[in-house]
């Protein structure tokens, strides 16, 4: 586990980059997939970056906890304190990097506060939070999150990150100097099966879907359509997730999420599922799994939302499903196409190499970083 301060560093003169994050380490995946794994990395390039995080696990325990608002308060006022004198400690930086927001919570003071360092900001933008909504677990309280600051933030940085294109659309008037850094998986790790066709043979057609149980009302257009696949075939579908989940009809098996087990997991799937309901967000999002299939040489059939538009050619290297009728109809062609499924899986894996290599990523990181410093 890292700790609530870490600094990834490396021997002899480096550069000192301050990282204000919302999240404690190792517990928000967009985070842990971008500046955590980047740090990591750059140390070794002499780049020295300072996770500076505004939660710890006690506050994040109460905050994705339905009511006791009192307590919600006072864990609220305690990590403000704390991560007010953390960055009053803070030595100088020659660059400072914001993912998302210094804090979960409130307006952009810490931001305001890291400028007395006097140092160029690297603004790293992956989620439309400028888009009001309504949280499952704290209701309307997410207006504490003010919306209106992320524009504001988009517009005093040097340089600002945005994960797709329909994020950087957003932010191009509010600042002119904008980089598409998509989410990147690092290909070693997500590398295809050894035997060369994902899947098992002999065993039902497995596919296979990641998320969270707050995500988890997306498979609900793949209810009817794998009941339907399942009268006909042996079919199960392979959850790995946070919680057990049930479909009536339909043999479900669910996996707690492990990182050590979620590659193995995914390589014995034959087809990876990216259902996206369309809501306010679905437009502005980076479904990260879509591309961890796709690296992973598994051959994906995608709802035809956000940035899943972006990387998947249409029955070149994926498909896609832009009616939920359609999803029955897709899935049936690759369960009956083997050939299909292997063609579709080594363009997959192709696509990935060529646009979200971890090694390709890193050597932007580390030239902007060095560029500003």
């Amino acid at each position: 586990m890292i700790s609530a301060r870490t600094v990834y560093t490396s021997p002899g003169r480096t550069i000192h980059v301050a990282a204000l994050v919302p999240y404690h380490p190792e517990f928000c995946a967009g985070q842990r997939f971008r500046v955590e794994l980047w740090a990591k990395h750059l140390a070794a390039r002499g780049i020295r970056v300072e996770l500076l995080p505004f939660t710890d696990d006690r506050f994040t325990r109460a905050l994705y906890t339905k009511g006791n608002l009192v307590r919600k308060a006072a864990e609220l006022a305690r990590v403000y304190a704390l991560h007010a004198a953390r960055l009053v400690r803070a030595a100088r930086p020659d660059v400072v990097y914001v993912y998302r927001e210094a804090a979960v919570a409130g307006p952009e003071l810490f931001e305001q506060i890291a400028k007395v360092w006097g140092a160029p900001v690297v603004y790293d933008l992956d989620e439309p939070l400028f888009q009001p909504y309504v949280s499952q677990t704290n209701g309307r309280l997410t207006a504490l999150k003010f919306p209106g600051k992320y524009d504001r933030l988009t517009a005093t940085a040097a340089r600002v990150w945005c994960c797709n294109e329909a994020l950087a659309e957003h932010c191009r008037p509010f600042n002119p100097n904008i980089s598409i850094v998509p989410m990147a998986v690092d290909t070693e790790r997500y590398s295809p099966s050894a035997a060369g066709s994902p899947g098992v043979p002999g065993e039902p057609l497995r596919l296979g879907w990641m998320g969270t149980r707050t995500s988890q009302v997306n498979l609900g257009p793949l209810e009817a359509p794998l009941r339907r696949l399942s009268a006909e075939r042996p079919v199960r579908l392979r959850v790995l997730a946070d919680e057990p989940m049930a479909i009536e009809g339909v043999d479900v098996e669910f996996l707690p999420w492990r990182f050590d087990q979620e590659v193995p997991l995914l390589r014995e799937c034959a087809i990876g599922v990216v259902p996206v309901l369309p809501d306010p967000w679905s437009h502005w999002k980076f479904y990260f799994k879509l591309i961890q299939f796709m690296a992973l040489g598994i051959p994906v059939v995608a709802s035809a939302e956000g940035s899943n538009r972006e990387i998947v050619v249409d029955g070149e290297n994926g498909l896609l499903v832009r009616h939920p009728d359609e999803w029955y109809e897709r899935l049936r062609l690759l369960a009956d196409n083997p050939e299909l499924r292997r063609t579709l899986a080594v363009k997959a894996r192709e696509a990935v190499l060529a646009r979200f290599s971890l090694a390709k990523q890193l050597d932007f990181v580390e030239s902007t970083f060095r560029e500003l410093a």
